[in-house]
């Protein structure tokens, strides 16, 4: 699910593109993952995995890392011109606690992440992005019953995460990131999209798990596909759902794109 923020027309001068001053505005929001609101008995917010009302529903999360990667694409809108400074990412290590993350690297492609012609426009895999780790909601499931909205294991750590500013022209491209958790070296987790009422949250392209080496459980969605990317479900289901993922920087819209007069600029 593709949202992407308002922002206010800016003008051409002398066929030049004026920025606008203000800085790390929302671009885009690839979806909500909070689905009830304050509803956890601590107050906090609560996301809730649908597993009683959709069969086979039962992925709680992804594997966000150490070793997996994530992906999910976004798109830049004709006549729009976006600088991109910062990503916002979402996952949970089970038992963390309020206890911060400690490492997240982010590339942003044009193309699907690994395919063929395509070019890693930000390469964050060099060195750490991450500036740092909020914890907020709650990830829990109706099939936990009474403890639906009590239970603390999977706390959501919002993650800051810093990209050199990269300039994108209208199109297609794709975020793909790895993430490490309070303790380095165990599993952690991104969840899904998740709005009540409704099973498939995707839009666009498929989101994308990279799968590593060394997977010797059958019933893994990773046994057998090693180093590749491959679609995922929720659990078991058929059901399709994005990532949430927040990209914030600057946008510049092309007047003259807008009212037709003038060709635009290949680039800004």
């Amino acid at each position: 699910m593709k949202v992407f923020s308002h922002s206010a027309p800016l003008c051409m001068l002398a066929g030049m593109l004026v920025a606008s001053p203000a800085l790390g505005v929302q671009l885009v929001s690839n979806g909500p993952f909070i689905t009830n609101p304050g509803a956890h008995a601590s107050g906090e917010d609560v996301s809730l995995a649908q597993d009683v009302t959709y069969s086979g529903y039962t992925a709680l999360g992804f594997n966000a890392g150490p070793d997996y990667r994530l992906a999910d694409d976004f798109s830049v809108p004709p006549g729009h011109y976006w600088t991109i400074d910062s990503a916002r990412l979402f996952a949970y290590q089970t038992g963390a606690g309020d206890a911060p993350f400690t490492d997240a690297r982010v590339i942003i492609w044009q193309g699907q992440p690994d395919g063929f012609g395509s070019i890693k426009l930000f390469d964050g895999t060099v060195s750490n992005n991450l500036v740092s780790s909020t914890p907020g909601a709650y990830r829990t499931a109706q099939s936990f019953g009474a403890t639906m909205f009590s239970d603390t294991a999977r706390r959501i750590h919002t993650l800051e995460t810093a990209v050199t500013p990269l300039l994108l022209g209208p199109g297609a491209y794709w975020i793909d990131w790895q993430v490490k958790g309070p303790t380095p070296t165990s599993a952690v987790f991104t969840p899904p999209v998740s709005i009540l009422g409704q099973a498939s949250t995707f839009l666009g392209g498929f989101p994308r798990l990279k799968c590593p080496s060394g997977i010797t459980d059958p019933e893994d969605e990773c046994f057998g596909p090693t180093g590749q990317w491959i679609l995922f479900n929720n659990g078991t289901s058929s059901y399709v759902v994005d990532l949430p993922f927040e990209l914030h920087g600057t946008d510049v819209i092309d007047a003259i794109f807008e009212t037709g007069f003038e060709t635009p600029p290949a680039s800004p």
